[in-house]
């Protein structure tokens, strides 16, 4: 082992010994919001003193605004930086052979983080860079970034103007989630390792003309840009999805929701989609939601590309066993019908436990369906997919948390005959050494163990990490 490995492997010796040292009853931290049922979200807790790491694109129902802040706070500005030792066995995520290299990546991240929360305005802005050093190739040293303005106007109590921004620049194939009882790194049949610049741009517009009704617009723009796009897909998303979600009386409830989608893509055939969703809901108790849903999908491409449409419907419950235990059952079933060659079809389902307690917080989820790749570097499109994940975290005491995580996935790509069994397993530890300096470690296994022998991979990667902030006010 190199000499910065003996560093790395001391201070894991040195995080576990002051783990086991650290004495105190688990505190008590903020409540955290009862789950949401469809149509009435809980509002989500966050730790706002850990600096956000990037940042994922939010999906149909556009950005959710700042994220709040602890007790009476109305301001909170924190410079930080934090520094990263990781190791991954597999820098590109290569099948064995020769090109497969090990490497040790030293990343320094100073950022500044602003928050301003109050009845008629919200702001939350982020920077951070990171200055990535590589133990074997320093050629492949550079200087990341992470940008986010995320903003909330209220010009009256029922109408929400929202807008959020992100900027980043990587050589990360996979998106990242470093924090105990995270899902770390998103399972991908991606390989290779090269720099990318990615922003999404996302106003939004909401109108409460009743109770629990409101009428909404979202907009989308996604910008990817790699740095080699000779071997790595360059892409442009415009999306727009007007929706309303009406109550025709407490118990019964319509969701309706369009999406118009507007792909260019550097070297794939350009593509115009529509996407039609329908969802009636039904209280049958305070803690009972039954639902039925429709979503139909049309994907319209340039030649030589296949054009499709897909069908979905589906029925299902939610279930509110405790303010903090929630269940969902959905069960469908999906089928595509592509203009050429034979489409695909399956069960399209959802089974998932999730607690939000004072102390223990875990995610069992099941499902199975179908989902577009369709902005990524790969650009693999149309994929079957069936998963199973179990995501658990732990408040051991008020400075100690630990996590760990389980992801198994099975995908079926319709562009191509390739078919990937995906695999993740990590285990996380945070500690708080003081209010302001916080300690991480993550070490796991990932695998793709794919049809095709050049898709193959597997890696190990472990990851240090301490966090210095300094809140101003």
């Amino acid at each position: 082992m190199k000499r910065r490995g003996f560093i790395t492997a001391a201070c894991f010796v040195f995080l576990l010994c002051r783990i086991t040292s650290a004495a105190g009853q688990a505190g008590a931290p903020a409540s955290p919001a009862a789950p949401g049922v469809s149509g009435t979200p809980g509002a989500a807790t966050t730790d706002t003193s850990a600096p956000p790491g990037p940042v994922n694109i939010t999906g149909e129902r556009g950005p959710a605004g700042p994220v709040p802040l602890p007790g009476a706070a109305r301001h909170e500005l924190r410079p930080y930086v934090t520094v990263q030792q990781r190791y991954t066995s597999n820098v590109d995520l290569l099948p064995d052979g020769p090109l497969k290299k090990e490497d040790w990546i030293t990343t320094i991240f100073p950022g500044i983080s602003f928050i301003s929360n109050d009845a008629r305005l919200g702001a939350e802005l982020n920077y951070r860079a990171g200055f990535n050093f590589y133990a074997h190739e320093s050629d492949r040293n550079y200087v990341s970034h992470d940008g986010l303005v995320n903003l909330r106007y209220n010009p009256d109590p029922r109408l929400t103007f929202r807008l959020r921004d992100f900027l980043q620049r990587s050589d990360e194939p996979r998106q990242e989630a470093y924090a105990a009882g995270q899902a770390g790194y998103l399972l991908t049949s991606y390989a290779g390792r090269q720099r990318y610049w990615r922003n999404v741009f996302e106003p939004a517009v909401d109108w409460q003309f009743a109770r629990e009704s409101t009428i909404g617009l979202y907009y989308r723009n996604n910008i990817l840009r790699n740095d080699n796009n000779d071997l790595y897909e360059d892409s442009t998303e415009n999306y727009i999805s007007p929706r309303l979600t009406y109550w025709f009386d407490q118990r019964n409830g319509i969701v309706l929701e369009y999406g118009y989608t507007d792909g260019d893509f550097d070297t794939s055939a350009d593509l115009k989609g529509h996407r039609a969703y329908v969802r009636y809901n039904h209280r049958a108790s305070a803690t009972t939601m039954l639902f039925i849903e429709y979503e139909y999908l049309t994907r319209d491409y340039d030649s030589p590309g296949i054009d499709y449409t897909v069908n979905a419907p589906a029925a299902g419950i939610e279930y509110r066993f405790s303010p903090t235990l929630t269940g969902v059952a959905r069960a469908g079933y999906f089928w595509q019908n592509p203009e050429r060659f034979e489409g695909q079809d399956g069960f399209n389902g959802l089974l998932s436990l999730t607690q939000r307690d004072r102390l223990t917080t875990y995610s069992l989820i099941l499902e199975g369906g179908y989902r577009e790749d369709l902005f990524t570097a790969d650009n693999l499109g149309f994929t079957q997919y069936a998963r199973a994940s179990a995501i658990v975290n732990h408040r051991l005491t008020e400075r100690f948390s630990v996590g760990l995580i389980g992801i198994v996935e099975r995908t079926d790509y319709f562009q191509n005959p390739r078919k990937d069994w995906l695999y993740t397993a990590d285990a996380t530890a945070d500690y708080r050494i003081l209010r302001w300096l916080t300690i991480g470690a993550r070490v796991g296994y990932a695998e793709c163990d794919s049809n095709i022998p050049a898709s193959s991979y597997d890696e190990w990667h472990a990851f240090l990490t301490l966090t210095a902030s300094y809140n101003v006010f």
